[in-house]
């Protein structure tokens, strides 16, 4: 039960907050499916909008595929240095990622090199934003290690 609740909640919960973000804002009715590709905010939305529900499928097998697997992994290191690695490693994976959606949804013609750089941290944001509250979820559903008992002197 413990494992299903974490493949299933982490994704829920980071997506129900930008579903809610996005939901309440004051475009949500104004939104089109042909505005999706332009390369700004309201474009994401509507991406968002329409595809909500292939985007918790991926994000779900991605949990189970790829997260938890790492996430015991990680989970067995011991060493401060492991786990700060593993933060600036995702922190540049997200960059990485974000560039490259950046890249394909910025049309170099109607927009300079700033609005390139201003969707990529904005998309590098939201990436972010959804792995902080996974791992966070994650770690309040991870059982926790039994500390070894102390040895007792003879």
């Amino acid at each position: 039960m413990r494992k299903l609740l974490m493949v299933i909640l982490p994704p829920f919960i980071g997506i129900a907050g930008y579903f809610i973000a996005v939901r309440y804002s004051g475009e949500y009715f104004q939104l089109r499916i042909d505005e999706m590709g332009e390369g700004t905010v309201k474009s994401f939305m509507a991406y968002y909008r329409y595809f909500l529900p292939l985007l918790f499928v991926v994000a779900v097998l991605t949990q189970a595929v790829v997260v938890l697997p790492i996430w015991n992994k990680a989970r067995q290191y011991q060493k401060v240095m492991s786990k700060a690695l593993d933060l600036v490693s995702l922190v540049f994976i997200c960059l990485i990622f974000a560039a490259g959606i950046s890249y394909l949804i910025t049309d170099p013609k109607q927009h300079n090199f700033s609005h390139f750089e201003n969707v990529t941290w904005f998309m590098t944001a939201v990436q972010l934003g959804y792995w902080m509250i996974d791992l966070l979820l994650l770690y309040l559903l991870s059982p926790k290690k039994a500390k070894p008992a102390a040895e007792t002197e003879e």
